[in-house]
């Protein structure tokens, strides 16, 4: 029967073992002067060696015919715990007996003396694996084996393993094979079996392996199943991989913003079998190359290159900016997460660099730079950095219907008065106040009088605003007294607030899509909430439009408020306060006269008007 190559070329001693040449020479001298522990964890990712190192340590410390501290793989006992018919090494699947009843029957078992070895040894793979009981019944036994007993673990997650297990083992991490390694190994390999394996074959082999010598045997005997030479050009197709020039073919292609022609490139590749998700990972590794062949003394970090590849690596980065790569990294592992979670792999890889030849995608994924905001002609430029004051803040009113504001009296105190104890913004809170502390203040500001106290607690905004559209004071407010009003009157260039949020002079907020855009990456909640929203701008102040739930959480969160004032700080180049906005008809509503009152003015302007009594009929007011 025809045995893998894997299984064939397993190593039998320490020397055969590849890529770890730091455990091996501790456990080598353990053996030699007879220092042996009783617990050992070895550790590390698939095919590295963890259980050929304990099955070779197993047979050296039975071995009465070692040879130093290899075992002779000659003598019964040897080839017996290789055929696994000696009974004194155990080997344990924990995937499949990690139930708390397999423990205690090993846990019975030790207690017996070996029968033809010297200790008996328990090798338990995928330790990992038992559940809390079983781990559980293996402490005691092995805080306290006996003399004749050696526990040998492995695990590729030893952070699911317990601290009190890892406290009695001594732990050796074993660590990727190098890909120089494997290609030597793999070239032996062949030449032992026979199989014609070119040069560039095995390098590409090694790379694919990812550090795994397991990896890379099953690739080969899969190549040398074909028949013939194996050839770079037979891994790249037995494997599912695409060859270097279409990754720069790709790459190339979205630099030039050409999205027809990389769509083109990634159906060549389909109609060839090149393995989707295997691309997109490629694809990730080649922008990483790219990223790093641009960087001063990065080309030595380049993984599983050749010399020729490694000029062109260093000649296209010339190309290629570090933001462009790391976007196209981002981009590409977004969609490799996305594949693993059941959606087309191929739609996925598409759509993603369907985006990366978008400009706007890119410069999404780039830092921000700041941008000119416009500014409407009623507001100065000085205004629209102003920190928050209770001065002159706009206000949105809400729009009465015609007859309510004939009948109403005009408003005779100042919006700049009125401001300190109405015009509270929502969403800053305490926020604000450390905003407004931090900023500085403008040059007309620098030469207005303290304050009186009193005016200062009038002005100071509750600790907890309701939601509510910013909108012009009650109309039956009285006047605020002179002593009060005379501070703000002397402000230089002091306007009404009222007349910055009339009707007509909020524009929409020009920038509010890319601030949109650049939450995506700061918080996915938020922006989920945030995609479907408006935004206005009065010169000074951000006023977002979205759903009541949306404004209810907003003021109700001050981090997500926080966040959305940095995104804008970070857009524009400027700190903007913000606020709520509600359309005028949901607070007019909300004022709206009974219809007593809607009559009594109409009768008032000369109307008649009649109304209907169940009862007596209709009658005139």
């Amino acid at each position: 029967m025809y045995r893998a190559l894997y299984r064939k070329w397993r190593p039998k001693t320490f020397s055969d073992v590849v890529g770890q040449v730091g455990i091996t020479a501790a456990l080598q001298n353990q053996i030699i002067h007879g220092k042996i522990g009783h617990a050992y964890l070895f550790t590390g990712t698939r095919g590295t060696g963890k259980t050929s190192c304990a099955k070779i340590f197993a047979k050296a410390v039975n071995c009465p015919h070692r040879n130093g501290a290899d075992p002779c793989c000659e003598c019964d006992i040897c080839k017996g715990i290789d055929n696994g018919s000696i009974m004194d090494v155990v080997e344990i699947d924990a995937a499949s007996n990690n139930g708390v009843d397999n423990i205690r029957d090993l846990r019975d078992e030790t207690a017996y003396t070996p029968s033809q070895c010297t200790y008996k040894v328990y090798i338990i793979d995928e330790v990992h694996m038992l559940s809390t009981a079983a781990f559980n019944a293996l402490l005691k036994i092995m805080e306290e084996p006996p003399a004749h007993v050696i526990f040998i673990l492995a695990t590729t997650e030893i952070h699911k393993v317990p601290a009190t297990i890892l406290s009695r083992c001594q732990r050796y991490d074993f660590m990727r094979i190098k890909p120089q390694d494997i290609e030597a190994r793999l070239l032996y390999v062949a030449g032992q079996e026979g199989i014609q394996l070119a040069k560039d074959a095995a390098e590409l082999i090694s790379r694919l392996a990812d550090g795994a010598m397991r990896d890379a045997l099953s690739i080969l005997d899969t190549c040398a199943g074909v028949g013939g030479e194996v050839t770079q050009q037979l891994v790249r197709r037995m494997a599912g991989v695409t060859d270097k020039g279409y990754l720069f073919d790709i790459s190339d292609a979205v630099l030039r913003a050409d999205a027809a022609g990389v769509l083109a490139l990634v159906a060549q590749l389909r109609e060839k079998s090149v393995d989707v998700k295997r691309l997109c990972d490629e694809l990730i590794l080649h922008y990483r190359n790219l990223l790093l062949a641009g960087v001063p003394g990065g080309q030595e970090l380049l993984m599983g290159t050749s010399a020729e590849e490694q000029a062109r690596y260093e000649q296209a980065a010339r190309s290629v900016s570090p933001q462009a790569a790391v976007c196209a990294v981002k981009v590409l592992s977004d969609a490799l997460d996305k594949m693993g979670k059941g959606t087309d792999a191929r739609i996925e890889l598409e759509l993603a660099l369907f985006n990366l030849c978008q400009p706007q995608e890119m410069r999404a994924a780039q830092p921000a730079t700041p941008a000119p905001r416009p500014q409407p002609a009623s507001a100065p430029q000085q205004e629209a950095v102003r920190p928050f004051t209770a001065a002159a803040t706009p206000v949105i009113p809400a729009v009465p219907t015609q007859a309510m504001a004939e009948t109403q009296a005009p408003v005779q105190a100042p919006a700049e008065q009125k401001a300190g104890t109405e015009d509270t913004p929502p969403w800053e809170g305490a926020a604000s106040k450390e905003a407004a502390s931090s900023a500085m203040p403008p040059p007309a500001q620098a030469q207005k009088p303290m304050p009186e106290p009193e005016q200062l607690a009038e002005q100071e905004p509750p600790a907890e605003a309701p939601l509510h559209a910013p909108e012009q004071a009650p109309l039956s407010e009285p006047s605020p007294s002179p002593e009060k009003a005379a501070p703000v009157s002397q402000a230089p260039a002091a306007k009404p607030a009222a007349r910055a949020g009339a009707p007509g002079e909020l524009a929409p907020f020009a920038q509010w899509p890319q601030i949109v855009a650049a939450m995506q990456e700061k918080d996915q909640l938020l922006y989920a909430n945030m995609k479907d929203t408006k935004a206005y701008f009065d010169g000074r102040r951000v006023w977002i439009d979205g759903t009541e739930l949306f404004l209810e959480f907003m003021r109700r969160n001050e981090y997500s408020s926080g966040l959305i004032k940095d995104v804008i700080e970070q857009v524009s180049g400027k700190r903007y306060l913000i606020g709520p906005y509600q359309k005028a008809g949901k607070k007019a509503a909300a004022a709206a006269p009974t219809a007593q009152q809607t009559l009594e003015a109409l009768a008032q302007l000369g109307v008649q008007v009649e109304y209907e009594d169940e009862q007596k009929g209709k009658k005139p007011l």
